[in-house]
């Protein structure tokens, strides 16, 4: 079912992230419109909708009939207004340059009622910088998604200095109707949250490499068969209480480092993790059991992979 008032969608910038987008909204029933600058933009933005769609349909998520109405509810353009003209909801994926978003938006803003929802795909710029541009920055929200963002289910919202709170709540509720997992980010701050964090990894690897320690090929074995392999299914603070608190506090004392205080409240008051039933998280019943489950189940299913491929 559709998000109350929105019906169409127009997504500005069919590239590497804009037509992903857009094959989302497709196949969960909304018809999209999509502008590129040039007719061989638009021809590449269909073609790599269908290749996504095929998958799709090849791997099981969608029907085969699936795939192809909701690549019937594509259309590109290389026409601004014809692409914006009837929709609800405007998603801007155009490069991270704050001029050219700024003149985008400012376009959006004269082309499109005060009710239509204009969204940005920025992954380091302020919303409110962006939505400076325009006369209503009241409905300009940041959707920012992970590439894929067809096959990544996490989205990050977050408003700027002037969005109306029922933007926001209205964009993550659309959202969530297309099975996307929303983190709503309520301070706004360059680059959200999910790319901070892989900005300090990133800063990390350079550090390693610069000194000699490593190479690009070590990085990525130890981040692709490593750490990096469970915490797809556990992340950060889930690992902890998977580990246990205890483990962490024993581990800072050998150190000889301070313990991080939400840590060491926890660890006081005898909240370990799974082992007790709460930590960071509660784990009440057999919900610890289960995600151990989960996570060692989708870990061989990884390992027989690799082996079949000769990687391991």
């Amino acid at each position: 079912m559709n998000e109350p008032g929105i019906e169409r969608i127009a997504v500005i910038g069919a590239g590497m992230m804009g037509f992903g987008v857009a094959v989302e909204f497709a196949r969960f029933g909304y018809p999209v419109s999509m502008f590129n600058t040039r007719e061989e933009s638009s021809r590449a933005a269909m073609q790599n909708a269908r290749e996504a769609l095929d998958l799709m349909a090849e791997t099981e998520l969608i029907t085969r009939e699936e795939a192809d109405a909701a690549y019937g509810r594509l259309h590109p353009t290389i026409d601004m207004e014809e692409a914006v003209n009837g929709a609800d909801f405007i998603h801007e994926s155009v490069s991270e340059v704050l001029d050219l978003k700024k003149e985008v938006f400012a376009r959006l803003d004269e082309l499109c009622p005060p009710s239509v929802i204009l969204a940005t795909n920025t992954s380091a710029l302020r919303v409110s910088d962006i939505a400076s541009a325009t006369k209503h920055p009241e409905r300009v929200v940041a959707t920012h998604y992970f590439q894929p963002p067809h096959f990544v289910p996490m989205v990050e919202v977050c408003g700027g200095e002037k969005t109306e709170p029922g933007v926001v709540e209205k964009t993550a509720s659309l959202l969530r109707g297309l099975r996307k997992r929303v983190a709503l980010i309520n301070v706004e701050i360059p680059a959200l949250v999910g790319n901070r964090i892989q900005g300090a990894i990133a800063r990390e690897i350079a550090s390693l490499i610069d000194q000699g320690i490593s190479y690009p090929e070590l990085i990525d074995d130890v981040i692709s068969f490593g750490f990096g392999r469970r915490m797809a299914y556990t992340g950060y603070f889930k690992r902890m209480d998977l580990i246990g608190l205890d483990f962490s506090a024993t581990a800072a004392r050998g150190r000889g480092t301070d313990l991080w205080k939400p840590i060491a409240e926890h660890v006081a008051r005898g909240e370990y993790g799974m082992k007790t039933g709460k930590g960071f998280y509660d784990w009440p019943g057999d919900s610890a059991k289960k995600l151990h489950h989960r996570l060692n189940t989708e870990l061989i299913r990884l390992m027989k992979q690799d082996m079949e491929a000769g990687l391991i």
